[in-house]
């Protein structure tokens, strides 16, 4: 059920997306003839006698797409009917390719606000067990949430920064925890996982419940997702300048895990979750790439510095490359996840 609700999550991150573009198309005069959440062929579909767009829910409701008339140069009438998108002004083609983006930050920002409105996790400095992942080296150990981890192989630990220090100090080695549970304690013996040289034994930091009110979580969540992008960005950075090798990218497969488990530990979890990778998505859309809303950006802003249209068999020649240099990657990455998990 996890699995299930992660997927549909990331179709709808998706789906909303496009509905960004749907949005400022429409908003700048812009036909448009199809919204569809998922692909494939169409198990429900509609036409509005009013405006004839096409809404449809595909086969494989894993994201969606929006068909603008024009946006395919090639395609009839693309540069003489006056409500295509080849006869837009460039900022207002500029607006509707940014407004995908623009609408997942719009929708993390919302999303964040509400969290910290109604109460948001945030991680106690305690040697306190808060989740513990199912078939992880603590599980099968017998350590359960709400374990308070006196001591670490005799030496006595506190805080939740020295618990987890150890423990990734100690990767593949067998160690001994001294548990507290209820009003008992207990010696536990565990091997963290070698992952990398860091030991995990799937346990997760305790948390408390922290509500703002309106006015403090808007101004919090504003500020949240602006230091996700710029942690995102710095990493991303750090992983091109250096030989830094923890960083590595993540398909379908692997979010999808990552969402499950998430959602294991709890909504509010998840929901934080869900926030991050909308963000996620709105930096990877933005990346000056071609098929990519950030390298269809440069290209407006290059013909608007210019005075001049970029030559349309170029255009074309450029996003169709691009489409399948992204979707190579991603298969890619989607095999390595699948073959080596």
């Amino acid at each position: 059920m996890s699995i299930a609700i992660s997927i549909i999550a990331l179709g709808l991150l998706i789906a909303f997306h496009e509905l960004g573009h749907y949005a400022a198309a429409r908003a700048v005069g812009m036909r448009v003839l199809r919204y569809s959440i998922g692909f494939f062929k169409p198990i429900f579909s509609w036409t509005s006698k009013k405006t004839g767009i096409v809404y449809q829910v595909g086969a494989l409701p894993l994201g969606g797409f929006v068909q603008i008339k024009g946006m395919n140069p090639f395609e009839e009438g693309a540069f003489e009917h006056a409500d295509s998108y080849q006869t837009k002004a460039a900022w207002k083609r500029f607006a509707v390719i940014a407004a995908g983006p623009v609408a997942n930050f719009a929708l993390a920002f919302v999303a964040l606000s509400a969290l910290y409105s109604v109460g948001n996790p945030v991680e106690v400095n305690e040697s306190r067990v808060g989740v513990v992942s199912s078939g992880k080296p603590a599980d099968r150990a017998g350590i359960e949430t709400g374990d308070a981890v006196l001591a670490f192989d005799g030496e006595k630990i506190s805080t939740w920064d020295e618990l987890a220090g150890r423990l990734n100090a100690s990767p593949g080695k067998r160690v001994v925890l001294l548990v507290r549970r209820g009003g008992e304690t207990r010696e536990i013996a565990v091997t963290p996982e070698d992952r990398g040289g860091v030991g995990l034994i799937g346990i997760g930091p305790p948390t408390t419940m922290v509500r703002l009110p309106v006015h403090e979580a808007v101004g919090a969540a504003f500020g949240k997702c602006v230091e996700l992008v710029s942690m995102t960005l710095g990493a991303f950075g750090s992983w091109l300048t250096s030989d830094d090798t923890k960083m590595s990218p993540v398909g379908p497969v692997g979010i999808v895990k990552m969402a499950a488990s998430s959602l294991d530990i709890g909504v509010a979890h998840f929901v934080a979750f869900v926030t991050y990778l909308s963000l996620m998505l709105f930096l990877f859309n933005l990346f000056p790439l071609p098929a990519l809303d950030g390298g269809r950006c440069l290209v407006l802003i290059g013909e608007t510095i210019a005075r001049r249209r970029l030559n349309r068999k170029i255009d074309a020649y450029a996003n169709t490359v691009g489409f399948f240099l992204v979707l190579g990657l991603l298969v890619v990455i989607t095999f390595k996840e699948i073959v080596f998990g």
